[in-house]
């Protein structure tokens, strides 16, 4: 897995998918910590578990019949996106994913759990690009 695609999966999946692998609060793998070297470490300290998960299921509706190239940059630009907020407007995106996860019933938080479990899976035995 090269390092630009590492820096893609933190926003689709290092915010998401690593919480929901752990969404009992263990702490990170090992590649999961500070930023560094594009990794997008920072991502997954920047939102919980639940709100991670959120920004992949949005994230999947949002590139679903694009092409890997196309995935990528979406992602990219969402991670940049992401990065570039003042605090006042990542609280406020905090504070609407959250509004969100609660809003869904324990099914739909279920079947997002497992979507992002399917696809940590995939990306850590090396297949493909998941979603």
């Amino acid at each position: 897995m090269s390092v630009s695609r590492l820096a893609v999966l933190s926003l689709a999946v290092s915010l998401i998918g690593t919480a929901a692998a752990h969404a009992d609060s263990t702490p990170a793998p090992a590649g999961g910590g500070m930023m560094m070297s594009g990794h997008g470490g920072m991502m997954h300290s920047m939102f919980t578990p639940e709100e991670r998960m959120m920004l992949f299921a949005d994230g999947a509706k949002a590139t679903a019949g694009m092409t890997d190239d196309q995935k990528h940059a979406y992602r990219q630009q969402q991670r940049e996106r992401y990065m570039g907020m003042s605090d006042a407007d990542r609280a406020k995106l905090k504070a609407d994913l959250d509004k969100r996860w609660a809003a869904l019933t324990p099914a739909q938080q279920a079947d997002i759990k497992a979507k992002v479990d399917a696809f940590m899976a995939a990306r850590m035995s090396g297949g493909g690009q998941g979603q």
